[in-house]
């Protein structure tokens, strides 16, 4: 057998070791990818009157579409309450801690309607009344 035959046989075997982690980092990336592409597909905005809740940082919006959101994540909220506005983010359930504490007057503020937290990304001013 030539030198350039063994040679071939026993450096496969070492390429094939050394490529196997690039491999699996291009996978875990692109799986990574899938789920960056996923959050992204459930952003939601919603339009309608933003109040200020029971709690001095809680935050509703009672959507002009009849739902109420309860909003959080977002520190600039205080600057828009009696506002029309449109909020973007996610559909997100709110920390434990924050969750138990507003548990209570959340059903008043939503006046016993079904609301949903939702994770505030942005907020855009539609009108300075909700008029």
């Amino acid at each position: 057998m030539s030198l350039c035959k063994k040679l071939s046989r026993l450096l496969f075997p070492v390429v094939l070791i050394a490529l196997f982690p690039l491999l699996l980092s291009a996978q875990d990336a692109m799986s990574k990818q899938d789920q960056m592409g996923n959050q992204m597909a459930d952003k939601m905005s919603a339009t309608g009157c933003l109040m200020r809740g029971t709690h001095a940082d809680g935050y509703y919006l009672k959507g002009d579409d009849g739902k109420t959101y309860e909003l959080w994540g977002y520190k600039g909220l205080s600057d828009h309450v009696g506002h029309k506005v449109t909020v973007t983010g996610m559909e997100q359930k709110m920390p434990e801690s924050q969750e138990k504490m507003k548990e209570e007057t959340e059903k008043t503020e939503a006046a016993g309607e079904p609301q949903m937290d939702l994770r505030v990304m942005h907020v855009k001013m539609v009108s300075e009344s909700c008029q």
